[in-house]
């Protein structure tokens, strides 16, 4: 430190201590006597020598400065330290922060308070005992920030003194040992410290400043109060002489009107707790509290502070009355201050000061109070001008007024009698008389808030008032009459504020009459309420007959009265017989009026009157007999729905002619010649108004017009209204039958089309649903639920609910019920029932399954031994189905396995149901997998369609997924062959098994469904070989049983664990051994059995063919050959054969023989004849499987064929045979066109599998291709691909010849009839409105864009001309345009939004790569791209011609923005490529172009040498080409002029634009021009050169020798010669 600080600072305490010297003298033994304030912003530094750590010193200087961030930085530094070394602080550390903390505790940082609170905990906890001998000097200023006025650093400094101290008794400890150093420090800061001691006026503002001191002083108060608050009476004893100190201390008490609030609470609260703990000690002082109390308190500004004051006085006065009157004195006396004290209000309190008020008056000394009329106004006059204040919170007005009127009857008793009416008259009956009739011009006695009424009737009763009212109340009933005679009548406009005011003045008049009545124990004001009452009740009533009810506030003021004071009117005799004979004779006449909510308010207050019952009948009766209107319905509504209609009410319900009368309005609503409005009312009320039967009557009448179209709608809107209204009615009605068809009508609507129907009826279905599942009755409610399930399921028409609104509901019923252990009947009731499950699929079992069938089922040819069925009733038109084709087999299935797989019902069913429904699930997905792969095969379902389709194949998962599950879970036995828990499983093989050992249609779809689930018991949990023995056994029996269809079932189900046994091999052996000597024509169907099991073991049984001898297979194919040549033998056996042979053939591929050319030969011959695949017919069905046989095993020979060491009988049989079957392949793809093969899955293989088969035929076999033009239209992809490929081939190699004969026979190339015909009519969107593509691209649509395709092929590979013409005749045919709307209104620019084809390869097609929608975007682009490559000037005239703007506009936006990346340069580069072919072929003699092609630049650069100099033009395609035309500029002009040069590009561009783009013609063109303007032309006899200086011809002939010389050369020539003479002839030159 320097020498000039040292020197500063000791100037510095010099001037605190001459200034602040004489305020320590009080203290001057005392911890801070022999020192400077510990406070002060002027003190002396701390000893930092004893710090080691040079960070902490520079933390405690900066400790020192004035920026409060400084501060806290540092604070958080010694935080830091102190937490890294834990307990070893260092003794000069303690020193330095004891004396640092005080005057930190006290910044005006809300941060640096809060730190330094925190830190000083931590200190002390980490110092240990150690900080025992410092506590004296902090404790004070540490327990200080307990009281800071904010409440973050109050929270720091708790959770501090938690760190030390962490118990109650602990901290109460501290108190109790440094109670003096706790006082000293209070007492210094209170007596000596100000604002400009704590904080220097430099750099602090006033504001700062005095907010410090004020907290500084107002912590200290509230700590010595704390001492004596929490510390034993023998603890403070010892200290008593300090104690006694500060309560004489005149400074203290002077903080009670100090300016600042937080230093008044504080001292407010001190002295509380100063008179509840140190009362005795404040006796010696009490002429300092009075003056400051009250000579000084009660004029002073208690803002903020008031509550706070005013308890402190009221415990003052309460201990010390004197200090009002002996101990009191002062310039004016203390009840003028009082008087003053109260006309300031409460200043801003809370509403108990108020109540405070009204116990200070209680406590003050009677001479205080006033004893004249005048002084008692005075004082109620100053509390009454503080209660109205403006600034006087309005909550506090209740308790204000309270606390007057109590002031008021303390002050009054005190009054002579005379004073004490006139008093109340002045003072408190305005109170009165603004409640009971409000007037804006006595607003200033209005007392709000609902407290106001027991306020003034607590007043009625109390004091002098009850005879006052004596005479006043009387008035105030006349004035009332007077008011319900002069209401305004019904014309007025202020009709109903008239008569609201009424009847609200008369709740509070009769509002006060029950209070007086229930608190006047002396019963002397019930005589005259009673006799206002009756005057007030005649009067009411003479103006109702007077006026025909229309006053209805006259009405209302009766009803007032009966409602809170019916006691005066019924307990005096003549009101009450008045009141009686008016609404017997009276009130039914009146009821339709405006006042009929007060007339029925009326009648039922008398309801314990005899004439009740007889005047409410006659007032139904006159309002039902009055004509209908909405006065009339408004008055029936309160007669019925009066709130205060008895509990115990049934006159409604009992009356028949109400009933009626209910019944017609539902009707009428239903009708829509009302609405709901007047029912809905009358649906929540308490009186029963509707009686059960009505209700029932009404909520059947709902039911049915919900199938009623123009009913429906607001049926549903009644509906809403029970729903919310009153569910009982529902609740009761569901578990009816009507209940249960509202149920299926609901839920039926759910699904229709109009979505405003639908959302209604939905809504009010789940409303119904939540009331049954909340309802105590649940059985009956369920029943009925489970009844619109069974009957949705079995109950089939076209307005039957959907599958999935079922599902939907029995999920909510399980999951409701399953929350409380659902019983099994649950379960059974949510399940169909088995025997209508049964009787729904017989139809269908009985159906013969299609022979096309065994290409798919895994029993293959099994199904041609089904026998047919003469059973055609699932095939009926009129056989019972939903909307969407489904029968009710069908929708059972579909129900039960989606219930079953979303819920847990089928762990709660019995094991013989579990048994059924597993084993009628099982033959449903037969049925189901045969409808699906075959449409129409048993109609199971009866429309086709992609969505349709979707929904089966989500049925047919949930049904596969069930059964695998149930399976996987319940299949252990399987392995372990023991029964176990699922029983049920065994149960269901058993029935299969039982019913497939018949020789019924039923018994075939049994086998399949034994063969499924056999095979997925071994594929989940294995096979024992143990049990292999036992199989082998069943296997040998299996040729004696009389059905096919078991031993099918067998051999395909167990084909795993047969395949490695001898006993399928010995099987098989058998097999062909029986057929090999078997005559076909004599035993065709078991020659077709034993077929059909030989080929199930040979395709199922792996290498089981290895087993057969070959010589009995060569016996066997010899034997079976003869039998596919003739034409008597079903196709069935056929089909069987060729199965056997694709088989049996590998095993002999060596064996040479003429069997290879005869299968080869037999198989061209049957695909030769003019058979067609279609659907007409058993036997054309059967052409389908025989088709397919042959095709597999025309692959099998061809792999054969192919192999590394084939058979060479085999190769020469394949070339002598390979015309024929090509031949025969093109037949079979010719008569392929009949039927859709979409929805024919067999047809779909075997059209697929040809299309394969042809796709390998050479080109040189495939002739007379035309006739496939039409495949290309069929209704099946593989078909229409397979032709369109042979085409795509076949057309541009043709194109060759075409080419030559057009040359050479001078004719004009045609695109084929056949072809045009195809692109005849393009399609529409409109067309394609209901087309799908789910699935696959339309495949019409297919055919046209294909068709396209095979145009662009006659176009690639044509020469010019040939081009050309079929360019005209396309152009001819205007068939283009058509193309280009449709392509264009498909890729949305006729929309103005286009799909984005960035990611497409436009130059080329791949088709089914992308999903079917985008395949057509990509195709009809890629054609858009054919169109722009080879028909440029069409494409660009469609778009010039095209007459929507829209369009024009987005194609052209469109093709500027893909077209230059994906399209154009394609087209460009096409372009491009011709010109350089071109240029390439021009020969050397022929005076060839000089051309530059720029691909990047879109450019071709022509140049023309003459006479070494080059004329050059430029042809750029812009970006949009061929759209936009190409353009042509000249670059550099020779040898002629502009007029000409001009000429020339204008022609060369016209050439390009009118023959289709070719830009070889136009360079040709020009070219033309000229070579034809230099023809002949001679070199100028004077330069030598053809082009003169100026790029010009020689022009100017000489008469006479005929030379031609350049013009500038020839006038050269003159100027030098100075002569006109030719230069060679001599002769004059005449320019002429």
């Amino acid at each position: 430190m320097s020498k000039r600080q040292v020197k500063a600072q000791a100037s510095s305490s010099r001037a605190a201590s001459s200034a602040f010297g004489s305020g320590f003298g009080a203290a001057s033994a005392t911890a801070f006597g022999a020192s400077s304030s510990p406070l002060s912003y002027i003190s002396e530094p701390p000893d930092l020598s004893a710090i080691s750590d040079p960070n902490v010193v520079v933390a405690f200087k900066n400790l020192s400065k004035k920026d409060s961030t400084t501060k806290a930085k540092a604070l958080e530094d010694l935080q830091t330290h102190i937490l890294s070394v834990g307990g070893q602080v260092e003794d000069g550390i303690l020193e330095a922060w004891i004396k640092t903390f005080p005057r930190t505790s006290i910044d005006s940082s809300r941060r640096v308070r809060q730190l330094a609170q925190s830190l000083q905990g931590q200190i002390c906890a980490a110092a240990g005992k150690r900080i025992a001998k410092y506590m004296p000097k902090a404790v004070g200023a540490w327990l200080c920030g307990l009281y800071d006025n904010d409440r973050s650093v109050v929270k720091a400094t708790q959770e501090s003194i938690k760190l030390v101290f962490s118990t109650p008794e602990k901290l109460h400890s501290l108190r109790k040992a440094y109670q003096q150093p706790i006082l000293e420090y209070c007492r210094y800061a209170i007596d000596n410290e100000t604002a400009l001691t704590l904080s220097d006026e430099r750099t602090v503002s006033p504001d700062d400043a005095e907010g410090k001191y004020c907290r500084v002083i107002a912590a200290c108060i509230a700590v010595i109060g704390s001492l004596l608050t929490d510390l034993k009476p023998e603890d403070s004893t010892k200290y008593q002489s300090d104690y006694d100190a500060v309560l004489g201390d005149q400074k203290v008490w002077e903080f009670a009107t100090y300016e600042d609030a937080s230093v008044r609470r504080s001292t407010h609260r001190f002295l509380r707790t100063c008179l509840l703990r140190q009362k005795s000690s404040l006796t010696s002082h009490l002429r300092i509290l009075s003056k400051s109390y009250l000579y000084q308190g009660l004029s002073s500004d208690q803002t903020g502070s008031a509550y706070e004051y005013v308890e402190t006085v009221v415990l003052l006065t309460e201990s010390f009355p004197l200090l009002w009157t002996d101990h009191y004195s002062g310039k004016k006396t203390a009840t003028q201050k009082f008087q003053h004290f109260l006309k300031r209000g409460s200043q801003s309190g809370p509403r108990e000061f108020w109540d405070g008020v009204a116990r200070l008056f209680t406590l003050l000394p009677e001479p205080l109070l006033p004893t004249t009329l005048a002084g008692a106004v005075d004082l109620l006059g100053a509390m009454h001008n503080g209660i109205i204040k403006k600034d006087e919170p309005r909550a506090n007005l209740t308790a204000a007024f309270s606390a007057y009127v109590h002031a008021a009857l303390i002050v009054c008793n005190l009054l002579p009698k005379d004073d004490q009416h006139n008093l109340m008259s002045e003072m408190v009956l305005p109170i009165f008389s603004q409640y009971l009739r409000p007037s804006p011009e006595q607003s200033q006695w209005a007392i709000p808030g609902p407290n106001g009424p027991k306020i003034i009737g607590k007043a009625m009763v109390s004091g002098i008032l009850p005879s006052i009212l004596q005479e006043e109340w009387p008035k105030y009933a006349k004035l009332l009459i007077e008011d319900i005679q002069v209401s305004a009548p019904e014309q007025s406009k202020d009709f109903e504020k008239s008569h609201n005011a009424l009847i609200q003045q008369a709740a509070r008049l009769a509002g006060l009459q029950a209070y007086a009545l229930d608190h006047d124990s002396s019963g002397l004001s019930r005589p005259v309420l009673s006799s206002a009452t009756a005057l007030v009740v005649s009067a009411s009533i003479d103006v109702l007959k007077s006026r025909q009810g229309k006053p209805y506030g006259a009405a209302g003021v009766v009803a007032e009265i009966l409602r809170l004071c019916g006691s005066l009117v019924f307990g005096k005799e003549h009101c009450k017989d008045e009141l009686m004979s008016f609404v017997h004779d009276d009130l039914p006449s009146l009821f339709i009026s405006p006042s009929c909510s007060q007339l029925a308010d009326i009648l039922y207050a008398c309801k314990d009157q005899a004439a009740f019952e007889d005047s409410w009948k006659a007032t139904l009766k006159a309002v039902l007999g009055s004509l209908d209107s909405p006065p009339k319905l408004e008055a029936l509504r309160h007669l019925l729905t009066s709130p205060k209609v008895p509990t115990d009410f049934n006159l409604a319900s009992s009356n028949a002619e109400l009933q009626t009368y209910l019944n017609a309005k539902v009707h009428s609503a239903l009708e829509g010649s009302s609405d709901w409005l007047f029912i809905g009312q009358l649906l929540p009320s308490p009186s029963t108004a509707i009686a059960t039967e009505t209700a029932d009557d009404i909520l059947s009448s709902m039911t049915k017009s919900l199938s009623i179209a123009s009913a429906t709608s607001n049926a549903l809107e009644g509906f809403q209204k029970v729903t919310k209204l009153n569910p009982l009615l529902l609740k009761r009605f569901i578990p009816t039958p009507e209940g249960s068809e509202l149920l299926r009508s609901l839920l039926l609507l759910a699904e229709s089309t109009d979505d405003q129907i639908a959302q209604a009826a939905s809504d009010v279905n789940n409303s119904i649903h939540s009331i049954l599942t909340r309802g105590s009755d649940g059985v009956n409610s369920q029943q009925s639920m489970f009844d619109v399930i069974q009957n949705g399921l079995k109950e089939v028409s076209r307005a039957s609910v959907s599958v999935n609104t079922l599902v939907e509901l029995a999920t909510k019923i399980w999951e409701a019920e399953d929350s409380v252990s659902p019983p099994r009947d649950v379960a059974d009731g949510l399940l169909p029932d088995g025997s209508a499950w049964t009787a729904a699929l017989a139809p269908f079992l009985d159906v013969q399954p299609r022979a096309s069938l065994s290409i798919t089922n895994v029993l293959g040819g099994t199904s041609y031994l089904v026998p047919s069925s003469s059973s055609q009733e699932a095939f009926s038109k009129t056989y019972p189905r939903d909307g969407d084709g489904f029968s009710a087999a069908f929708r059972i299935a579909s129900y039960t396995s989606r219930v079953l797989c979303e819920t847990s019902l089928f762990e709660h069913i019995a094991i013989g149901r579990q048994e059924e429904i597993y084993r009628l699930t099982a033959l449903t997905v037969q049925l189901i997998e045969d409808n699906l792969a075959l449409a129409g095969s048993n109609n199971l379902w009866a429309q086709y369609t992609p969505e349709v389709e979707n929904v089966v194949i989500l049925s047919l998962e949930d049904a596969r997924n069930f059964l695998n599950n149930q399976i996987k879970t319940n299949g252990t036995w399987w392995d372990e062959d023991s029964a176990g828990s699922a029983s049920f499983l065994k149960s269901a093989l058993a029935s299969l098994q039982a019913d497939s050992e018949e020789t019924l249609s039923s018994s075939y779809y049994s086998a399949r469904a034994i063969s499924m689930l056999i095979t997925e018991l071994i594929e989940i949990h294995g096979w024992n070989s143990q049990r292999t023995p036992n199989l082998q056994t069943a296997l040998k029996g299996l040729r004696k049983s009389k059905s096919p269809f078991y031993p099918a079932a067998f051999l395909t189900g167990y084909s795993l664990p047969l395949s490695t046994t001898k006993s399928s091999t010995r099987l098989c052996n058998e097999y062909v051994a029986d057929i090999t000597g078997l005559d076909i024509a004599e035993k065709s169907e078991e020659g077709l059995r034993h077929l059909v099991m030989l080929n199930l073991i040979l395709h199922n049984h792996e290498d089981v063919g290895e087993g057969i001898a070959k010589q009995r297979a060569i016996f066997f194919v010899k034997h079976v050959i003869p039998w596919l040549e003739d034409h008597s033998v079903s196709l069935s056996i056929r089909a069987e054969v060729c199965r056997s042979l694709t088989s049996l053939l590998p095993l002999m591929s060596d064996i040479y023989g003429s069997h290879w050319g005869e299968i080869l030969n037999c198989l061209a011959d049957q695909w030769s004849l003019p058979r067609e695949i279609d659907d007409r017919g058993s036997n054309s069905d059967a052409t389908i499987p025989f088709i397919h046989a042959s095709l597999k095993l025309y692959v099998i020979l061809r792999s054969l064929k192919g192999s590394e060491e084939p058979n060479d009988d085999l190769v020469d049989a394949w070339k002598d045979s390979e015309e024929n079957v090509a031949r025969g392949l093109i037949n079979l793809l010719k008569h392929s066109q009949h039927f859709p093969d979409d929805f024919h899955q067999p047809l779909k293989i075997v059209n697929e599998l040809l299309a394969r088969q042809i796709s390998k035929i050479p080109l040189q076999h495939l002739n007379e291709t035309e006739e496939l033009f039409p495949l290309l239209y069929v209704e099946s992809q593989p078909v229409q691909q397979a032709a369109f490929d042979i085409l795509h081939q076949k057309i541009p190699v043709a194109q060759e010849q075409i080419s030559i004969d057009a040359v050479l026979d001078k004719s004009t190339a045609r695109l084929p009839e056949e072809l045009l015909s195809l692109i005849l009519e393009a399609p529409t969107l409109e067309s394609l409105a209901n087309a799908s593509f789910e699935r696959n691209m339309p495949l019409l649509l297919r055919g046209y864009l294909l068709s396209w395709l095979l145009v662009f092929d006659h176009m690639q590979h044509a020469s010019y001309k040939v081009k050309t013409d079929y360019i005209e005749h396309i152009k001819e045919g205007d068939y283009l345009p058509g193309l280009l709307d449709f392509t264009f209104d498909f890729l949305g620019h006729a929309r103005g939004k286009p799909v984005d084809v960035a990611k497409l390869d436009v130059t080329t097609y791949t088709p089914d790569v992308e999903p079917p929608e985008r395949d057509a975007q990509w195709l009809l682009t890629h054609i858009y791209y054919l169109c722009l490559t080879h028909m440029p000037s069409l494409a660009k005239t469609w778009w010039i011609d095209c007459k929507s703007r829209q369009k024009v506009i987005a194609v052209e936006s469109w093709t500027e923005k893909f077209v230059p990346l994906h399209i154009s340069p394609h087209v460009i580069t096409t372009a491009l490529a011709a010109v350089s072919a071109w240029s390439a072929a021009q020969p050397a003699d022929d005076e060839p172009l000089l051309l530059k092609i720029s691909p990047r630049a879109r450019e071709v650069t022509a140049g023309y040498e003459v006479d070494e100099q080059t004329m050059r033009i430029r042809i750029a395609l812009p970006p949009t080409y061929p759209l936009h035309p190409a353009l042509v500029e000249g670059l550099n002009r020779v040898a002629v002029d502009e007029k000409k040069w001009q000429s020339w590009l204008r022609s060369a561009q016209g050439v390009i634009a009118f023959s289709n783009g070719n830009l070889v013609d136009g360079l040709t063109a020009w070219r033309r021009n000229v070579v034809g303007a230099l023809k002949g032309q001679s070199e100028c006899a004077i330069c030598y050169s053809i082009i003169g200086a100026d790029k010009q011809l020689p022009s100017k002939r000489c008469s006479t020798c005929k030379n031609l010389f350049h013009a500038s050369c020839l006038f050269k020539w003159f100027k030098t010669s100075n002569a006109s003479s030719c230069p060679l002839c001599r002769n004059a030159f005449n320019y002429g």
